[in-house]
């Protein structure tokens, strides 16, 4: 299968949607039950997981990762030593919780807004601050 598509500047061009076609088709391929997959455009460079619908929207968008021709991230399998039988890890999704996300990103934000946090069982008593 030629990657050819995936340099091509014109991405209106009936060469570029039939290589993201045949990309979508290889992912699904070979790995049928996923709902997400990780993004290989140029913005999510293979770190984010997406619908297959939004990938495609994506590469649209933003196109393909140019150096990313061998698609091991989707399947491609890298040398022959890899077992046939071994569960391939770059294919599971990860289970993410959106409120654990959400908390990560506050926490980024406003690092010290936690600290005050009572747990079960503490005083009510503010923590007193450093004369340092």
């Amino acid at each position: 299968m030629s990657k050819r598509w995936i340099q091509n500047p014109n991405r209106c061009a009936d060469e570029y949607f039939d290589g993201i076609d045949n990309f979508i088709e290889f992912a699904r391929r070979h790995n049928p039950v996923a709902t997400r997959i990780r993004c290989p455009c140029r913005r999510c460079n293979n770190t984010l997981w997406e619908t297959i619908e939004n990938v495609s929207f994506h590469l649209v968008r933003n196109g393909m990762i140019e150096t990313y021709s061998i698609w091991n991230f989707h399947g491609k399998q890298l040398d022959n030593a890899s077992s046939s039988n071994a569960t391939r890890l770059d294919n599971i999704e990860p289970i993410v919780d959106p409120n654990e996300q959400v908390m990560d990103i506050i926490n980024d934000v406003f690092p010290f807004a936690s600290t005050n946090i009572n747990q079960e069982g503490e005083d009510d008593v503010p923590t007193p601050m450093d004369s340092a």
